[in-house]
């Protein structure tokens, strides 16, 4: 019986020690992961940067092509052209290209 009990506990040593060794390569394995991960985090945080500086940009662009706009409006106005006349100015500009051309 003393043979069966050792074979028993080389049977269990054998299955622990597979066991550890398991453990650590899942313990790397996750470490690994973690590392990816903070990389990835760190990624994730330039980038939503980057974001926050274009959308930023963006709304600067809009507001100022807004102000262009209404000043291109006032200008408009205030000279006294009419939408009809820049279009006849429009419409002779292309006749005469096209004269130019031939």
């Amino acid at each position: 019986m003393s043979d069966r009990i050792l074979e028993l506990v080389g049977g269990i040593k054998e299955k622990v020690s597979l066991v550890k060794s398991q453990l650590e390569k899942e313990r790397s394995n996750s470490e690994s992961l973690n590392n990816e991960i903070d990389s990835l985090k760190g990624q994730l945080a330039e980038r939503q940067i980057k974001f926050n500086e274009l959308t930023t940009k963006i709304s600067e662009l809009e507001t100022k092509l807004i102000t262009k706009e209404e000043q291109d409006v006032l200008v408009v106005k205030e000279k006294g052209v009419s939408y009809n006349q820049i279009d006849e100015l429009v419409k002779e500009i292309e006749y005469c290209i096209g004269q130019l051309k031939k």
